[in-house]
């Protein structure tokens, strides 16, 4: 599976049905797909293009979960549980989304094994991702959270490349950590010094993933022995 396109590894017949069901929209940037709490009555594929994951905190302020990429499927999780989404979507630049409607996605469901088996391993995932989140804000320093969103990310697209290219900017970055910039540029200039990745504009190549994780491991531990000595 490569991100969250569970899609491709359903069987030939389940495949085939949800191609059937779905039809195509094409949008410009800045379209907010779904607020938080609003009930969720449509099912998601990125065709082209990307949707930013995000909270919105009551003071305005931007805390970016994830940028789905194509080929990731959105909306399923929350449409299956029959529940509102606490995430807002927004699409990132111009894009082109494969859509379902709740009621045909979850007789959908209710036919083929191989879709809810996919949700429920979907959800599951991401339910760990979040926790990976949480954690790393109450343990890590700026720095090592921003070394283990880069390697999560590269994870993700299942590259057999040694080098792996992530479409973020500084921005990005910092609002998926929850840093102001200048921490952010200092961080990278230290993963990019030490030969973990390199920039380009809006690009970061993840060079070395095993340095990297030995790098969070060990500012990890660092954080640990500085609470431990307080």
């Amino acid at each position: 599976m490569t991100g969250f396109n569970w899609i491709e590894d359903l069987s030939p017949s389940a495949s085939e049905a949800l191609r059937e069901k779905s039809r195509i929209r094409s949008l410009p940037g800045g379209i907010t797909l779904y607020r938080q709490r609003d009930p969720m009555t449509e099912v998601f594929q990125i065709v082209s293009g990307a949707v930013r994951q995000c909270i919105l905190t009551a003071d305005g302020q931007e805390v970016l979960i994830y940028i789905y990429r194509p080929g990731d499927v959105i909306g399923d999780s929350a449409v299956a549980s029959n529940e509102s989404y606490s995430i807002n979507f927004i699409t990132r630049g111009k894009s082109v989304l494969r859509v379902w409607g709740a009621r045909d996605f979850n007789d959908l469901r209710a036919r083929y094994h191989d879709i809810e088996a996919a949700i429920v391993a979907q959800t599951n995932r991401r339910l760990k991702g979040a926790l990976q989140i949480i954690e790393e804000l109450l343990t890590l320093p700026v720095a090592a959270r921003i070394a283990s969103r880069f390697v999560s990310l590269a994870q993700m697209q299942k590259s057999e490349k040694v080098a792996v290219s992530l479409s973020l900017s500084q921005s990005d970055i910092g609002l998926m950590v929850g840093s102001a910039r200048p921490n952010v540029n200092r961080a990278i200039r230290e993963l990019r010094e030490l030969g973990l990745i390199e920039t380009d504009y809006g690009r970061i190549l993840v060079k070395n993933r095993e340095g990297l994780v030995r790098y969070i491991h060990d500012h990890g531990r660092q954080t640990k022995n500085n609470i431990d000595d307080e």
